[in-house]
């Protein structure tokens, strides 16, 4: 048999399943056995145990979704690592796919899909298709509890609150809802986001500066404004008591000439309205925290006797 002589039944769920199959759906069509296996050989793939890809080219992340859904079952719900990029979010880098069946199944690790039972299944799911995706809550504290490194499940809160893809609420009921064990990355994760930093890097210069016995406490991403009331670009760092803005530039915002742009259109704009800027990128905050801290400490003692700039500036809440 030829694939381009397939039954109709085949080709129409091939159109819809992202050309691929079950090995149950190609005999239910009767499509022997022998016949998938002849195939197998030079025009088709198996991805997945019992799952046929109708063809033999790469499979991207979202044919990979459908493979997995397949493999586990009507019930299942992709949730983690690979849910948390579905809902456009990029600090979530495993390239395995987490999904959740019902807890009277069990549970295994097969190709680059992770089958967990659970007893407590998501809520609501969106996606579309056979392919179910667990809210996005649910998917970033899952994929937080299967990181090792505490600094990636911030970087990935942090993400997920600052573009209001979860709010820290829904987390802290994710993380008392869920299983304690492996949560300790997931706890550290929302208390970094709840300071109201916007990335990892700022809370890392958050958390440094905090230590100092010099500074007041510096208030990250307040909203500012100028004399004349127009809003001004909002620094990461800010200490109100002398007008000092402390931004983290990092290559990775900058990797466009747009980004560049952007930001030294905004520098300029802080200038204009006589607010003083102290840079640093992040790795400097990891690899020379004291003299960050010293560069900071110096400025902001050197501000003390000059005049604070008429900006209106307020805390910023968290998200």
């Amino acid at each position: 048999m030829s694939i381009l002589t397939l039954p109709p039944s085949i080709e129409a769920l091939g159109a819809v399943q992202s050309g691929l199959v079950t090995r149950a759906q190609l005999e239910d069509a009767g499509i022997s056995s022998k016949m998938v296996r002849r195939r197998l050989v030079s025009q088709w793939l198996l991805p997945l145990p019992g799952v046929v890809q109708l063809g033999r080219g790469p499979l991207d992340e979202q044919r990979k979704l459908v493979a997995a859904a397949l493999l586990a079952g009507p019930d299942a719900v992709v949730t983690g690592p690979a849910a948390a990029r579905w809902h456009g979010l990029t600090n979530a880098a495993d390239p395995m796919i987490d999904v959740l069946v019902p807890s009277h199944l069990a549970s295994r690790t097969v190709g680059f899909v992770r089958i967990r039972r659970t007893s407590r299944p998501a809520r609501f799911t969106t996606g579309s298709g056979l392919v179910r995706i667990a809210p996005a809550p649910r998917a970033v504290a899952d994929a937080c509890r299967r990181m090792r490194v505490p600094r990636d499940a911030e970087a990935l809160v942090i993400e997920a609150v600052q573009r209001r893809k979860v709010k820290i609420d829904e987390l802290r009921h994710e993380l008392h809802a869920g299983p304690r064990r492996d949560s300790a990355a997931l706890r550290t994760a929302i208390e970094a986001a709840a300071t109201g930093a916007w990335s990892a890097p700022e809370h890392d210069l958050l958390a440094l500066c905090l230590t100092s016995r010099h500074l007041p406490e510096p208030w990250p991403n307040p909203e500012l404004r100028a004399g004349d009331g127009s809003r001004l670009p909002t620094p990461d760092l800010w200490f109100d008591d002398v007008g000092l803005a402390v931004q983290v530039h990092s290559a990775q915002h900058h990797a466009s000439p747009q980004d560049w742009t952007r930001t030294v259109r905004d520098d300029s704009r802080l200038a204009e309205a006589g607010i003083l800027r102290l840079a640093v990128a992040p790795r400097e905050i990891t690899s020379n925290a004291a003299g960050v801290l010293a560069r900071i400490e110096s400025l902001h003692g050197s501000m003390r006797a000059s005049r604070r700039p008429p900006v209106d500036a307020r805390r910023r809440a968290p998200g």
